[in-house]
């Protein structure tokens, strides 16, 4: 074959490719692929990808036909065409690349869309990238993927494009307008020689020169080409699957065992005059170019591939090219009915799948241990690279124990209407899903597990079960129902199971797994005629079911939780028992959870079921909140079956511990004195939300004091720097003296414990809320006679030494007949014998102990009193 013979045999096959590429696509991707070089040809207002009139538009060697004149008309209906010839075309070529095979059309991978044009100054350069950055958000709504690049023919001439990718280019590529490559002149013989025979054979051919563009030879590929585009197919494979010929390619490639780059097999078949354009297919060459023998794997996967099953008759075949070019490999390879029987059962089989998938995995294992070689051999710089490849392997094909197994969304089968067993045997603890009866626990079965919930997780999660599907449920043990695992499994297929799968995106995988959502199942495994709840109804909407009537009794027996985290993936966890929220709590937080995390609940039991849902869901969220607005150091007191509880979390470990029955809400949260840490409260344990309303202000760097009326009493709450909260009573003051004692009191407290601010506000109720108004503290108290103490610890019976004025009094701080003295030496100083109340303006403890604000303010109230005992 000569060289003009050559050249027509690639436009050919060049123009057969893109026919079949359009026929293999779905048709919004067929219109866009076809509208693709009239939307560079021309500058039209009306069609997609409009920049301005001055963006470089015409492409060399092209016209469009009537059929895709047509298609923009169908686009938009105001398109109007004017053909004219250009007195320059600025637009070389537009060519298109996808290296996977093209026997079938790919759902989730990217073209790569190269424009190539000539000398052109850098503001025309930067409105042809708009355009293209325009295009490729246009074909994105449709779900076609284009990644864009924009070549010079300065950048070709100057060997910007690296062997490998001149390599795909030339072995996958398509020229879908403009300039064809040169390198179709030269035969595979006249590779080898010099380039000078490319240069010479150009004045030969019979057309313009202007319609060749000389993109280079493919010479050997460099290590940074490998790792680049090992690391890609590996992030691929790990992702999607379905890229086994390629993860075998590239081990041959790094061991040096590829027999031939894919370009020179495809050169070599066309100088061959190879006619069948499948023998062409990019998973073919590879095929081809492995070192033999091919292991027999590979021929399987680019069997299962093609999606054609030759095992069954078909009148018209859907593909007929190629299913002719699959019928003509088997018949070479050797196969018999048998053996395509058995694969074409594999291509519906989920088991088969998860064997293919677990077996691409084994090679990717090996790609890497070798990838990691290779860049020791070159002393690439890959460390993190692989480091990540290393972490995404472990996610996909490492699963935790608690980790519901699950197929990546492209090798999931598709959803059918297909009948689905699950049994339970008398003698098995087993659930076992089937598409068959099951007559004994030893018959072959999809998946099996203890769990109920974790078996119909698995179906749901793998597009076993959907609406469509009818579910036969056998339980030998009479214990679960047919309608409740109905409802188990309408409640499952409401999650985003069957849609989720481990993220794309890097930048979600570099930082730790978090929870997104949960789902919690209660009491799931509870009998409809549970005789726990006989004679027990529902009496009020506030009655907690966590500690439900005068018994305490918590209605909440078990907890199955299902849980999508932030790298997409699914987990189970199930706990049981009195204690199972606080167990479930504690996993939720060792996680921890999301800023976006959201929370759902589900339980059958008869009566209670709406109640116990939405408790567990308040509880779930409640928790969340405070979780992510104190992440490092926290608690949250509730009470469950009677029995308080404190859930605490610090640096990363979540627990919880039981507190004593008799101690009052007031002592659980005023009794840190070690660190700040934030509280809550459950909001049975807060009834008019009080509590929480205080709490919410707590403040490392902050001291902060409410006051509230009610009758003739003043209400003070002070909440301290470790996060306490205290609530004393004053009667027979303003609230301006008041707050003028307690600032001049605590803002010594707070000088000598370093806290920089000390905030007063005003509390009050509207309707269901509680609102706090800041107030402004006076600079001086007026009529009061400043007393001081100094302790030798907060110990009720330290050491004490009290001054008022020049006076001073030595004892010890619980005797009465010491603070008497005091009492009745105001009441001489004042020349007066009725009842006058004594404060204290200053307190110290003489131990060097650090002492937050309220173990002060406490100590204050308790001498106060012994001042002033009536």
């Amino acid at each position: 074959m000569d060289r003009v013979q050559a050249h027509r045999f690639f436009q050919a096959l060049n123009h057969e490719r893109i026919h079949r590429l359009r026929q293999l696509a779905p048709l919004r991707h067929g219109l866009i692929l076809e509208l693709l070089p009239l939307l560079f040809h021309i500058n039209s207002k009306v069609l997609p990808g409009y920049v301005s009139d001055d963006t470089p538009a015409g492409l060399i060697d092209y016209q469009p036909d009537k059929s895709v004149l047509d298609r923009a008309q169908h686009l938009e209906k105001s398109f109007h065409y004017r053909r004219r010839a250009l007195r320059r075309y600025p637009l070389r070529g537009l060519y298109l690349i996808h290296s996977q095979s093209h026997l079938t059309y790919p759902k989730d991978t990217t073209f790569e869309l190269w424009l190539l044009h000539s000398t052109l100054p850098d503001e025309q350069r930067q409105l042809l990238e708009a355009k293209l950055s325009a295009i490729s958000d246009w074909a994105w709504e449709s779900g076609l993927h284009l990644n864009t690049r924009l070549l010079s023919e300065s950048d070709v001439e100057h060997g910007i494009l690296p062997a490998w990718e001149l390599d795909q280019f030339y072995s996958c590529g398509l020229v879908l307008a403009g300039c064809q490559p040169d390198w179709w002149l030269s035969s595979p013989d006249e590779d080898i020689a010099s380039q000078n025979l490319v240069r010479q054979a150009k004045p030969q051919r019979r057309q313009n020169a202007v319609s060749l563009v000389d993109f280079g030879n493919v010479s050997s590929f460099a290590p940074t080409e490998l790792l680049k585009f090992s690391t890609t197919v590996l992030t691929q494979s790990l992702f999607n699957g379905r890229r086994l010929l390629d993860v075998h390619y590239l081990l041959a490639c790094l061991t040096r065992t590829v027999t031939s780059s894919l370009s020179a097999l495809v050169k070599q078949q066309i100088y061959d005059q190879q006619t069948d354009v499948a023998m062409f297919d990019p998973d073919y060459l590879r095929l081809q170019c492995l070192p033999k023998p091919v292991p027999h794997a590979l021929f399987d996967a680019f069997y299962l591939q093609s999606q054609e099953s030759l095992s069954k008759a078909v009148r018209h075949a859907l593909i007929p090219w190629r299913r002719h070019f699959m019928e003509k490999l088997v018949q070479q390879w050797g196969w018999d009915k048998e053996r395509l029987e058995q694969l074409d059962e594999i291509a519906s089989d989920i088991h088969s799948r998860e064997q293919a998938f677990a077996n691409e995995g084994e090679s990717c294992a090996r790609l890497l241990r070798q990838l990691n070689e290779y860049c020791e051999t070159h002393q690439l710089a890959a460390d993190e690279e692989l480091k990540q490849l290393r972490h995404l392997f472990h996610l996909r094909h490492e699963p935790n124990m608690d980790q519901i197994p699950s197929l990546p969304t492209s090798l999931r089968p598709n959803t059918d209407a297909e009948r689905l067993y699950l049994t339970r045997f008398d003698d098995d603890l087993r659930w076992q899903l089937s598409r068959l009866p099951l007559s004994k626990p030893s018959d072959t079965v999809v998946y099996s597990h203890e769990n109920l919930l974790q078996v119909l997780a698995y179906a749901v999660a793998n597009r076993l079960l959907s609406r469509s599907n009818w579910l036969s449920v056998n339980d030998h043990q009479q214990r679960v129902t047919t309608a409740s695992v109905v409802e188990l499994s309408s409640q499952l297929l409401k999650t985003s199971l069957a849609d989720t799968d481990l993220s794309t995106d890097p930048s979600c995988l570099k930082h730790k797994e978090k929870l997104a959502q949960i789902w919690l199942f209660v009491n799931m495994d509870e009998a409809a005629d549970n005789p726990q709840h006989h004679g027990v109804q529902l009496s009020s909407k506030l009655n907690d079911p966590l500690n439900y009537s005068s018994y305490g009794q918590s209605l909440v027996m078990s907890i199955d939780g299902i849980v999508i985290s932030s790298f997409g993936l699914a987990y189970h966890f199930r706990h049981s028992g009195e204690q199972a929220p606080l167990e479930t709590l504690r996993y939720l937080l060792t996680w921890p959870p999301s800023t976006q995390a959201r929370c759902q609940s589900w339980c059958p039991t008869p009566i209670f079921g709406l109640t116990i849902q939405q408790r567990m869901t308040s509880l779930m969220s409640d928790t969340i909140q405070h979780y992510l607005h104190s992440e490092k150091t926290g608690n949250l007191l509730l009470d469950i079956a009677g029995q308080p509880y404190t859930l605490w979390w610090d640096q990363g470990h979540a627990d919880f511990s039981k507190r004593s029955r008799t101690q009052e809400i007031w002592q659980a949260i005023a009794s840190n004195q070690e660190a700040f840490q934030t509280i809550r409260l459950d909001r049975y344990l807060d009834k008019d939300g009080l509590f929480n309303s205080l709490l919410s202000h707590q403040a490392v760097d902050r001291v902060s004091v409410f006051v509230y009326f009610e009758k003739n009493t003043i209400i003070c709450y002070l909440l301290d720097e470790y996060g306490n909260l205290i609530r004393q009573q004053y009667q027979h003051l303003t609230e301006t003296t008041l707050i003028s004692h307690l600032h001049i009191f605590l803002s010594e407290i707070l000088h000598r414990n370093q806290i920089a601010h000390l905030r007063f506000y005003r509390l009050s109720r509207y309707q269901q809320t509680w609102q706090t108004t800041p107030l402004a503290a006076p600079q001086q108290t007026k009529g009061y006679l400043p007393i001081r103490a100094k302790l030798a610890s907060p110990s009720p019976n330290a050491e004490c030494e009290l001054h008022c004025g020049q006076h001073r009094f030595t004892g010890q701080a619980d005797d009465p007949a010491l603070f008497a003295r005091i009492h009745q030496l105001v009441l001489s100083l004042r020349q007066q014998q009725q009842s006058y109340p004594v404060y204290l303006n200053s307190l110290l403890f003489d131990d060097d102990q650090y002492y937050p604000a309220s173990v002060y303010m406490q100590e204050k109230q308790r001498l106060e009193m012994l001042f002033n005992p009536d």
